[in-house]
C-alpha cells in the first residue's frame, strides 16, 4: 500500500505481540534507493522486481551490484501494485483496474493487458493460486477475485467483514498470499491479520475466517523457505515473522515504511527477505 508516515504522525505505536529485540543479523541494509515502492517479487535469476503505485515503471534491481533500472514500462497502466509469478519468469501485475502480463522469458520483456476488472474499486494485493489462477484483493470493496490468466475470466470468490474497508481513504484488505489452500491476508487500517481455508479450484472459503491479531498494522506479506510468514508493517516500520503454528509477531527487521517482501532465489540469498519501502529496497537476513 501507499506510504503512511504522514497519516500516522503523532499516533501511538501499536505493540508487537511477543516482539523480539533486533539482533545484528536481523538488521536491514539498503540495497537501492527508489522512492515510494509498493510491492516486490524476485525472478528465477535472482533479480528483484519492484512496483510503484504512482508510475507504470516496473523496476529491476540487482541485489549483488546494488543497482536499479526500469525493466519495462507497462503500457496502459498509470501505476502498479501487486505482483506475482504464475509461470517461469512470467508475472501478473496489477495496474489500476487492469491485470497485466509481464513476460521476461524471451529476449526482452514484454507487457500486455490480460483483462480489466471493470467492477473493481481499488485493487491492491495479488496472490498466485496456481499457474493459471490469481487471487486479487480489492481493498475498496473488501473482497477477493478469482482471476484466470488464460481467459481473463474473473469472479468474486471471497467476501468477509474482516476484509471491509475503513478509515478516511477507505482501504480494507491489503496484502494477500496463499499456501496449502489457506489464504492469509491483512487489513491495513484494522491492524489485523487473518487466514481462511479455500477450495483449490473455486477459491471459495471452505471454513470460517480466523483472526490472528488485531493490534499491529500489516501491509503485504510473503512466505519464507522455512514455511514462516513475513509481514511488512508499513507505518510501524518493521518486518515481522509469524510461525503459522504459533502466530505471534516477532520483529526481525527495522525498515521505515515497509510495504512488501519477497525472498531471494539463489543459494547466496535464499535466507534474505527483500523488503520494498518508501525509500527503496532493503535486505533483511533471516536465520532459517
Amino acid at each position: 500500500m501507499f506510504q503512511l508516515q504522514s497519516l500516522l504522525a503523532g499516533l501511538p505505536l501499536l505493540a508487537l505481540a511477543s516482539a523480539a529485540a533486533i539482533e545484528p543479523r536481523q538488521s536491514a541494509t539498503q540495497v537501492v534507493r527508489i522512492s515510494s515502492l509498493e510491492n516486490i517479487a524476485v525472478r528465477p535469476n535472482g533479480q528483484i522486481l519492484a512496483t510503484n503505485m504512482n508510475s507504470n515503471n516496473l523496476y529491476t534491481v540487482d541485489p549483488e551490484k546494488k543497482t536499479s533500472s526500469t525493466a519495462i514500462q507497462v503500457t496502459g497502466a498509470s501505476g502498479l501494485s501487486g505482483i506475482g509469478e504464475y509461470a517461469p519468469d512470467v508475472f501478473a501485475v496489477i495496474g489500476g483496474k487492469g491485470i497485466y502480463k509481464v513476460d521476461f522469458s524471451g529476449a526482452s520483456p514484454k507487457s500486455s493487458l490480460i483483462k480489466t476488472i471493470a467492477d473493481a474499486n481499488n485493487l491492491n494485493g495479488l496472490a498466485v493460486l496456481d499457474n493459471s489462477t490469481l487471487l486479487v484483493a480489492d481493498a475498496g470493496k473488501g473482497s477477493v477475485y478469482r482471476f484466470d490468466v488464460n481467459t481473463g475470466a474473473y469472479s468474486e470468490a471471497i467476501k468477509d467483514a474482516t476484509m471491509a474497508p475503513s478509515g478516511g481513504i477507505p482501504f480494507g484488505i491489503d496484502g494477500i498470499k496463499v499456501k496449502d489452500n489457506v489464504v492469509w491476508y491483512t487489513n491495513i487500517f484494522k491492524n489485523s491479520l487473518h487466514k481462511v481455508a479455500i477450495d483449490p479450484v473455486t477459491a471459495k472459503a471452505t471454513g470460517a475466517v480466523t483472526t490472528l491479531w488485531t493490534n499491529l498494522m500489516g501491509d503485504d506479506l510473503c512466505f519464507g523457505p522455512n514455511g514462516k510468514l513475513y509481514v511488512a508493517t508499513n507505518g510501524k516500520n518493521s518486518l515481522v515473522e509469524v510461525d503459522p503454528a504459533n502466530p505471534k509477531a516477532v520483529q526481525v527487521g527495522s525498515v521505515t515504511g515497509s510495504t512488501g517482501c519477497a525472498f531471494g532465489r539463489t543459494d547466496k540469498d535464499k535466507n534474505v527477505a527483500y523488503v520494498s519501502a518508501g525509500a527503496g529496497v532493503f535486505a533483511v537476513t533471516i536465520k532459517l
